[in-house]
């Protein structure tokens, strides 16, 4: 009975050492977006994250390319944020993180369109809102990982993503 317990105790710890990333660690990933309001928008993700030395939360820049397909033309806009996120639920190779942050973007955001809100303010061509962040990550191997995400914009729910990609970390 003492070697299983000794043996489930070993498991855990190191389950919970290499299960999201790195102590301190600067990842690179790239993914997939798609529009949550807009069917026919599609984009891709580019991002840097920051791993704290706790492992219980990261910091996340990251750029979206959108496309949108609209009848015979293709409409293009960016996209930037950055994002504080805190490890909600970890469960062996499986973290479930929640954060909020920055987001901005250049596309003519109109205030008129129904499902569009008030909840954010334009600069010239450029429009500064507020994200929460819920993302899963899968521990694949050590420097890999998959994430899946679900963003929620102050710009309205047209405005709303959901991300999936692979990271790699640098251990830094």
């Amino acid at each position: 009975m003492l070697n299983k317990l000794l043996l489930f105790s070993v498991l855990l710890f190191s389950s919970n050492v290499f299960s999201q990333y790195e102590n301190g660690s600067i990842d690179f990933g790239l993914g997939a977006v798609i529009s949550v309001g807009l069917q026919e928008e599609v984009g891709f993700d580019i991002r840097f994250q920051y791993t704290s030395q706790t492992q219980k939360d990261s910091y996340i820049a990251e750029y979206n390319r959108y496309f949108i397909k609209e009848f015979e033309n293709t409409e293009v806009y960016n996209e930037l944020g950055v994002s504080y996120n805190i490890r909600l639920i970890h469960w062996e190779t499986l973290s479930i993180t929640g954060g909020l942050g920055y987001v901005g973007n250049d596309y003519r955001v109109l205030s008129r369109a129904e499902d569009t809100s008030n909840l954010f303010f334009s600069t010239g061509n450029f429009n500064h809102g507020a994200v929460l962040k819920f993302r899963g990550l899968y521990h694949l191997t050590t420097p890999i990982h998959i994430f899946a995400e679900l963003n929620l914009k102050s710009f309205g729910r047209r405005y709303d993503t959901f991300a999936f990609g692979i990271t790699y970390s640098l251990g830094i």
